[in-house]
C-alpha cells in the first residue's frame, strides 16, 4: 500500500495536469475569426439595408464587406493568399479558400437580392456604369468541417476596395 503522502501527490499531479490543460483550451480558439470591414473605411449604402440569412443549420445574416484592396482600381481579383491576408491577417486561411461562381453559389436564385446589393455597392460611385456588367466572386473559406463562411464581393475600383456580403454557416 502506499503511504497518504504518495496518493494526494499523485492526487494532486493528476489534477494539476487537468487543469492546466483546460486554461490552454481556453485561452486559444480552433476557429480563425475573420474581419469584413477595414477601420476607416466607408461601407456603401447598399449593404447597409440588406435584410437576407443564408440558410444552413444557422440561419445568419449577411453581413457588409469593405475591405481596402489595391489591386481593385487595377481590376484584379485577389488570389486565396491575398484574400486570406485580407480577412485574416492573423491567422493563413488559404488553403480554406475556394472560389465560385455566383451560380454555383447560387443555384436556385434565392440570393438575388444579395447579388444586386453587391452589384449596386460596387458602382455606387458611378452613377453611369451598368450594375449588369459588374462581376461578382464568391469566395468559401471554410473554417472548420462545419463552420463555413461565404464572401460575396465584387471590385470597387473608384475607392480601391473590395465590397460585399458575407454570410456564415454551420453545414453538417
Amino acid at each position: 500500500m502506499s503511504s497518504d503522502d504518495a496518493y494526494m501527490s499523485f492526487l494532486d499531479k493528476a489534477n494539476s495536469d487537468l487543469n492546466a490543460g483546460q486554461s490552454q483550451k481556453q485561452g486559444t480558439s480552433d476557429t480563425a475569426r475573420t474581419e469584413t470591414v477595414d477601420a476607416n473605411t466607408k461601407v456603401p449604402a447598399p449593404l447597409k439595408s440588406v435584410d437576407a440569412y443564408y440558410v444552413s443549420d444557422a440561419d445568419e445574416p449577411f453581413e457588409p464587406v469593405a475591405l481596402r484592396w489595391e489591386g481593385a482600381s487595377k481590376g484584379d481579383w485577389p488570389n486565396a493568399e491575398q484574400f486570406s491576408s485580407l480577412i485574416s491577417p492573423d491567422t493563413d486561411l488559404s488553403k480554406a479558400i475556394t472560389t465560385l461562381s455566383p451560380s454555383s453559389f447560387d443555384p436556385k436564385n434565392q440570393y438575388s437580392s444579395v447579388l444586386h446589393a453587391v452589384r449596386s455597392a460596387a458602382v455606387e460611385q458611378d452613377t453611369d456604369a451598368d450594375q449588369s456588367k459588374v462581376e461578382v466572386k464568391v469566395y468559401r473559406v471554410e473554417l472548420t468541417s462545419t463552420k463555413l463562411e461565404y464572401w460575396v464581393v465584387a471590385l470597387d475600383g473608384a475607392e480601391g476596395r473590395l465590397v460585399g456580403l458575407r454570410a456564415k454557416s454551420v453545414e453538417s
